[in-house]
């Protein structure tokens, strides 16, 4: 891909505390015609809650939600077999026709690719049609005070033959 022009179609990034966990973030883009692929980078951290005492809190205030007594005693006695506590964001795509896939992964610096004939895993290949495509990301949980994140959508233009 030597000659391919890449153009910004997405660039956001932002700041999630524990009040955006269960909640989603939709951007709506515009792509153009004449693009052969789009090209997804996704970051976001911290990763990992490294606070132990925020955790047990944590751990202690989410418990009773699942189990009761005398499971619930026993589980919050060992509450830190289910350490390290960590921040869970995922995307998902849609052209402006369908659901063209979803990145569930839970590493936080992540790169997708998805074209006509060639797409990453959990992406559908085919056409980049033009119009208003749209990119979810999913906020499952915030465990820390804070996590950052950032999300850039690139266009890749096709290749341009010498004669046009």
């Amino acid at each position: 891909m030597a000659g391919a022009v890449m153009i910004t179609l997405v660039d956001v990034g932002g700041r999630l505390t524990s009040a955006a966990s269960k909640s989603q973030i939709i951007y709506a883009f515009l792509v153009p015609e004449g693009l052969e692929a789009l090209e997804i980078r996704f970051n976001y951290s911290p990763k990992l809650l490294e606070d132990r005492e925020r955790a047990r809190e944590l751990v202690a205030l989410a418990a009773p939600r699942y189990m009761e007594e005398p499971q619930l005693s026993k589980y919050l006695e060992c509450w830190e077999r289910v350490l390290p506590l960590q921040n869970l964001l995922t995307l998902s795509l849609d052209d402006q026709y369908r659901f063209r896939g979803a990145a569930h992964r839970h590493t936080p610096v992540q790169e997708h690719r998805l074209g006509a004939n060639d797409a990453e895993p959990g992406f559908l290949q085919g056409p980049i049609v033009a119009g208003m495509w749209r990119i979810t990301v999913s906020v499952h949980a915030i465990v820390t005070e804070v996590c950052s994140y950032e999300l850039q959508v690139n266009g890749v233009e096709k290749e341009r033959s010498h004669h046009e």
